[in-house]
């Protein structure tokens, strides 16, 4: 058995219980896996990222990832790319649903198709951001702020989404 490098993830629900913890790997090996998850319990419920940290009173936002989550405001980190089985789970008058920004990723793209089909506000992300996702367009120099104002500007519903989505 090797030791690898990795960073801990504590996982709470809504009540600050622990729920599970995720261990992901600091370095990319292909011995290792990226992610290796222990939960608390033996529940099979899909683990959500920051339900300790949301205020369901408000809007939440949905993403992906958990560091994706950190970055922003009432945030939930859905864990995968399901963000609308999520959103579905999450009693709240209002949720935006932020998908990576992988225009090319048939997987993400009809996904999205299906979130604005069930009326989702859903982030369309304009073409001269840069970075995959919230983390990467931290690092790529954008503030949490700016952030936040590409995403309350380009955030769709409906119709509008719909035809967003096709020039996307």
């Amino acid at each position: 058995l090797t030791a690898d490098a990795r960073l801990v993830i504590p996982y709470f629900n809504e009540y600050n219980v622990l729920t599970a913890i995720s261990g992901r790997a600091l370095e990319t090996s292909d011995y290792k896996l990226r992610y290796v998850v222990v939960r608390a319990d033996d529940s099979e419920e899909k683990l959500l990222y920051g339900m300790d940290r949301i205020n369901t009173n408000e809007t939440v936002q949905i993403v992906e990832g958990q560091f994706d989550s950190m970055f922003l405001y009432n945030t939930l980190a859905s864990c995968d790319s399901s963000l609308a089985l999520t959103a579905a789970k999450i009693a709240a008058p209002k949720k935006i649903l932020i998908f990576d920004n992988e225009p090319r990723n048939k997987e993400i793209v009809k996904l999205m198709q299906d979130a604005i089909k069930l009326d989702y506000d859903v982030v369309i992300w304009p073409d001269n951001v840069v970075g995959k996702d919230i983390n990467e367009m931290v690092q790529s120099g954008l503030s949490p702020d700016e952030i936040q104002s590409i995403i309350s500007n380009n955030t769709f519903k409906g119709l509008e989404a719909q035809a967003k989505l096709v020039f996307w």
